[in-house]
């Protein structure tokens, strides 16, 4: 599930100004806002190795099941063809070039790979574009909805003369078991092992055929002449539908599409994304540098989100697509809609829905849902962030119908974590799971394998509930939020009585943070055991929690952020690990929870400083990790996590949590 870092190259500790299609910054520079200005952000020059490559980096829009890559540079076999479509429900990809053109220019192949060559990933569209003194071809890719794509190809005479041309395109499939069927101006083909159907038509093309079962040929123009600065338009589209979609529905809906228009359609719907996105007055937004992160996060959000399909019966996001396809995590979504609300309000309000889909009768939300929902995972949920996750929506959308879809079930959902995870009936819950294990309730935590939970054991609270024996600083922190923001909602609409009442509980949890889960000694907070209150001291990134929560009193907030800013313990190369870098058990490298940093923590520990009144540290380790984090100010994606001691990039690259928890540290200071 894991994978390496690619196409990065570790050029030191503090990456340089990110290499675009413009200028670096100045401070006298005009800020960056439009399409055009955010080229090539990341890198996703890449060819399949073969019809499984998760390894390679795509581009989605609209929701799509499907995405598209780059050439590699100097790939003569591809060059002026988008690799794919990738399909994002785990089968792998459907083609490397399902369309590949040939040109002859006066009798001669025109030698793309051997010219001059910009190919750019803007927001949005990939384009490609060939030179030489004759010819000039550019080729550009649009989404036209969520199951198919525009490719639209211009052959222009750069010279002073006539030039005859000829145009052709070659290509096809990996699966040589394909059934292949023409239609009106194209060819179908059926994968067998998953049934989708990959529908491809040359809406200005002469003649079409296919060869064989899995290969296409297909003469575009078989001469023609093009006087001195004219130009020939050239328009396909591409259509991928999965198992029991409606395929014909989805060429009927495009097939009255202009395609110049849609392309324009494009630039104006990202042109107005990007503005929604930059707007505010946060002073990160005065920086090309900043706008190029955010610009980038909002890239990776954008290409992680898919459309209903299969089991998933509202819009949500993969954590990403290196990985992570197939299917939706609980507390990632609701993190994720958080940043997607600063530039697409529909797409946040369904991806904070998308779970609760599934919400069992006793509250509980799965952690997991699948496209294929026999693979729900009922064994753990998530931390509960949903409430908090649906009030950013909320603040950000004004939209109150949603304010009320959502509150039940966010009121059940917070009920169940008292049910079923309070062993000890205190008001005071522990992470746990509906199997008894330990690893389970490990994953609960959201923190899988950190060290605090090395020693903990497993209580039987009924029978399908069990807790560990810990009471946990960040579950209870989460839990305060909880509690504060259902009982905003509750006020907002209408229910006096149950938001008087959560705020009370609130209050329960505050003072045992406080005075129970408080170490003086060290001046940190920490996990408890349930049957002796010993503190398990352990310093990692959940003891900022009641920072971030506004639970920690003003002496306690500023001996955290102590430990914070102390380069010996957090403040390290990479700030805000989720372990003290002193600590003999800390893996910077392979440690996941270990010790290495975790975005949405660094999030939570720079908004609990700001909390306090802590700007000033807030600013420095935010502009070190955005400075320090590999690759993000340069053309590498966003990562999951980091190594604290270098900054080098680690597991998922492309990671939506860590994108939108970065939207937010930038736009919410």
């Amino acid at each position: 599930m894991r994978h390496p870092n690619k196409n990065i190259a570790l050029t030191g500790i503090v990456a340089c100004i990110l290499a675009s299609c413009v200028k670096a910054p100045t401070s006298s520079e005009p800020l960056l806002s439009k399409q055009a200005d955010f080229c090539n952000l990341i890198n996703i020059k890449n060819t399949p190795a073969g019809a499984v490559d998760w390894d390679a980096y795509v581009f989605a829009d609209k929701g799509a099941w499907m995405a598209y890559s780059l050439p590699d540079n100097e790939n003569r076999r591809h060059a002026g063809a988008f690799m794919g479509p990738m399909v994002m429900t785990g089968r792998g990809w459907i083609a490397a070039g399902l369309a590949e053109p040939t040109l002859w220019v006066n009798g001669e192949q025109y030698r793309m790979v051997y010219n001059v060559q910009t190919t750019r990933y803007l927001p949005g569209k990939l384009i490609q574009e060939y030179n030489d003194e004759n010819l000039n071809f550019t080729t550009e890719l649009c989404y036209l909805t969520s199951r198919s794509v525009a490719i639209r190809s211009i052959v222009k005479n750069m010279s002073q003369k006539p030039v005859k041309v000829s145009f052709d395109w070659n290509g096809g499939v990996y699966e040589p078991t394909s059934v292949v069927s023409s239609i009106d101006k194209g060819l179908s083909f059926i994968r067998p092992k998953d049934s989708t159907n990959t529908v491809i038509r040359f809406l200005t093309a002469d003649k079409i055929q296919a060869v064989g079962s899995d290969s296409l040929h297909v003469t575009e123009k078989s001469e023609m002449t093009l006087e001195p600065g004219k130009t020939y338009q050239s328009e396909m589209t591409q259509t991928l539908t999965l198992r029991g979609e409606d395929t014909a529905k989805e060429l009927a809906a495009i097939a009255t599409l202009n395609i110049d228009n849609c392309f324009e359609l494009n630039e104006q719907q990202w042109n107005a994304q990007i503005a929604s996105l930059l707007s505010g007055n946060s002073k990160y937004l005065k920086d090309n540098k900043y706008r190029k992160v955010l610009v980038k996060a909002m890239m990776t959000l954008n290409s992680n989100y898919r459309t209903p399909a299969g089991d998933i019966l509202h819009g949500g996001s993969n954590p990403s697509y290196n990985g992570f396809i197939n299917g939706i995590w609980s507390w990632d979504s609701w993190k994720i809609a958080s940043g997607n609300v600063h530039f697409n309000e529909e797409i946040a309000k369904s991806e904070m829905i998308t779970l609760f889909d599934y919400q069992a009768d006793n509250g509980m939300v799965p952690d997991f849902i699948s496209y294929n929902k026999k693979y729900n995972n009922w064994r753990d949920a998530k931390p509960p962030v949903a409430a908090w996750g649906a009030m950013n929506v909320y603040k950000a959308t004004g939209d109150k119908k949603f304010l009320e879809t959502m509150f039940d079930k966010l009121y059940k959902f917070h009920q169940w974590w008292y049910a079923e995870r309070d062993h000890n009936h205190n008001g005071i819950c522990e992470y746990g799971s509906t199997d008894g294990t330990l690893i389970a309730a490990c994953w609960e935590s959201g923190m899988d394998n950190g060290v605090r939970f090395d020693d903990a054991v497993m209580q039987k609270n009924n029978e399908k509930a069990w807790s560990m024996n810990q009471e946990n600083i960040c579950l209870n922190s989460f839990l305060y939020v909880d509690k504060t923001i259902l009982a905003e909602m509750a006020t907002l609409l209408n229910k006096p009585e149950l938001a008087a009442q959560l705020n009370a509980e609130a209050k329960v949890i505050k003072e045992f943070v406080q005075t129970k889960m408080w170490d003086k000694e060290t001046g940190f907070f920490y996990d408890t055991r349930i049957d002796t209150g010993e503190h398990i001291k352990v310093m990692g990134a959940e003891c900022w929690l009641p920072l971030w929560a506004g639970i920690a009193t003003p002496e306690q907030a500023k001996q955290v952020m102590q430990k914070m800013m102390d380069p010996q313990k957090f403040n390290s190369t990479l700030p805000l690990g989720t372990l003290d870098i002193s600590h003999p058990r800390l893996r910077p490298v392979r440690g996941y929870w270990r010790g290495p940093v975790w975005v949405d923590q660094v999030y939570f520990g720079i908004t609990g400083l700001r909390n306090y009144g802590f700007d000033r540290e807030a600013d420095i380790l935010t502009e070190k990790f955005i400075n320090n984090a590999q690759g993000l100010t340069t053309d590498g994606p966003i990562h999951e996590n980091y190594n604290p001691l270098t900054g080098e990039a680690l597991n998922s690259p492309n990671f939506g949590w860590s994108s939108a928890c970065i939207i937010k540290m930038l736009l919410d200071e």
